[in-house]
């Protein structure tokens, strides 16, 4: 599912001479494939549950890296989201924030790549990813969700209270706590007062959806 959802973003994201520049040759959805079989392959066992490696190295030989000039730094950040969408789904957490590198390897030749992956302790930076593609980093201060346009996150529902609810940064991870609102913060189809959240959980408010990157 996590490679199904990749294919659709890279082409809702490339236009047509982006298809035709990827139809021999390296394939985006292959190097995806090779991370996510590598991350599965590392991944350790803690106390907390198993942790996946977050820096990722890729090398193309010439040829590819010529076919992908252009579009790495697109390319780079949909490999990232697939990694922690692929960690969400099998209950993998992260010593640190995801990387992905690439790099060119003379020796490779069209169609080849090697994938290394490591884990590198870090500070991670949670963001709370709303349903239509906004995202917002959950630093030092709490962000408040609503629907007044003075709030840090703005919901445009009549049924979204003006100041609804606010999200903030704890030692564990991220807490959502309901501002008194007349329709409830819902987490998991359960309404609630305060909770801490996971990157499996989802968050509605009023239309939006919700989710929170903890890496």
């Amino acid at each position: 599912m996590v490679l199904k959802n990749l294919e659709n973003r890279l082409e809702r994201l490339f236009s047509k001479p982006f298809s035709k520049t990827f139809k021999s040759g390296l394939q985006p959805i292959e190097i995806a494939s090779r991370i996510l079989r590598e991350i599965d392959l590392t991944r350790r066992l803690s106390g907390q549950g198993p942790v996946s490696a977050n820096a990722v190295r890729v090398w193309l030989g010439p040829d590819d890296a010529e076919r992908f000039d252009g579009y790495q730094a697109p390319l780079i950040h949909e490999l990232e989201e697939a990694v922690r969408q692929h960690a969400v789904a099998e209950g993998y957490s992260f010593p640190g924030p995801v990387k992905v590198e690439i790099f060119l390897k003379d020796e490779l030749s069209l169609g080849e790549a090697e994938v290394a992956v490591r884990f590198i302790a870090g500070v991670a930076q949670p963001k709370f990813i709303c349903s239509d593609g906004r995202s917002f980093v959950v630093g030092e201060h709490p962000l408040i969700i609503g629907r007044s346009p003075d709030v840090d996150i703005t919901v445009n529902d009549a049924n979204v209270s003006r100041q609804h609810a606010e999200v903030w940064r704890t030692p564990e991870g991220v807490a959502i706590r309901d501002l008194g609102s007349t329709n409830g913060t819902v987490v998991n189809g359960h309404v609630i007062e305060a909770v801490s959240l996971s990157a499996r959980d989802e968050v509605s408010i009023g239309n939006v959806r919700f989710r929170v990157e903890l890496a």
